[in-house]
């Protein structure tokens, strides 16, 4: 068995191991599911349950990819990065997560300090949280806002690294909220209010583990219909 120290890096290897292999079945079933649905004979009972076992196929393989997401990567590519910039080249991306009724806005300041980090990590916790509040507003419609500032407040928890400088990237959307008896299990793996099927509950935790990861935090200020997800990055140089 391993020692304690050794836990989060065995627990690590699980989860990696596990999430291989289960995609390479899912991969066969993807395949297999291709095959049968060019068969152009099939009546309509069995393609649409055909379709549904597809569906949950698509759905356990980004379980799969959102749950590793979780654990510490084997290797990545640590770089400066202009946030502003990296967020402009992602906007399109967010304007098609958008539901019809709902607007977008960015305001995106012209200088901001460079962070330090892996740009596919922040990406993810980036779209989650983009993805997070799109969601909050596509049936009702509402307003998505996403800001950046490269002089944010420090944050409380004990694992933010001790720096002077800090950027944010906050979302916020003019969703329902989140109930004050939610706010904190809210970032607890697998917990989801959504009645979506298929919502895995891991968004706001894979956002709070690479905010971890690059020494910083995310933080929710709640409001009535409105809800504000802030990550914090330490700026280079400090």
């Amino acid at each position: 068995m391993p020692t304690h120290a050794e836990q989060p890096e065995f627990q690590d290897q699980l989860v990696r191991g596990l999430a291989h292999r289960m995609n390479n079945i899912l991969t066969l079933f993807h395949g297999y599911l291709g095959l049968l649905l060019d068969n152009q004979k099939l009546d309509k009972a069995t393609l649409e349950g055909l379709v549904k076992i597809k569906d949950g196929a698509r759905a356990a393989s980004d379980l799969m990819d959102r749950t590793h997401a979780l654990v510490r990567p084997t290797s990545s590519v640590w770089r400066e990065i202009d946030l502003g910039a990296f967020t402009g080249m992602l906007q399109s991306g967010f304007e098609a997560m958008c539901g019809p009724r709902t607007k977008l806005e960015c305001h995106i300041p012209d200088e901001l300090p460079l962070v330090h980090g892996d740009a596919s990590r922040i990406k993810t916790a980036i779209v989650e949280l983009v993805k997070n509040a799109c969601e909050a507003t596509f049936s009702s419609g509402g307003t998505v806002r996403i800001e950046l500032h490269g002089d944010a407040p420090t944050p409380n928890p004990s694992h933010a690294k001790q720096t002077l400088k800090w950027v944010s990237f906050s979302v916020t959307d003019t969703g329902p909220g989140v109930a004050e008896e939610i706010t904190e299990k809210i970032f607890t793996p697998f917990f989801s209010t959504k009645k979506k099927q298929n919502a895995a509950g891991l968004g706001l935790t894979v956002a709070q583990g690479v905010a971890k990861q690059h020494g910083g935090a995310l933080r929710l200020v709640n409001g009535p219909k409105k809800t504000k997800f802030e990550l914090l990055l330490p700026a280079c140089g400090d």
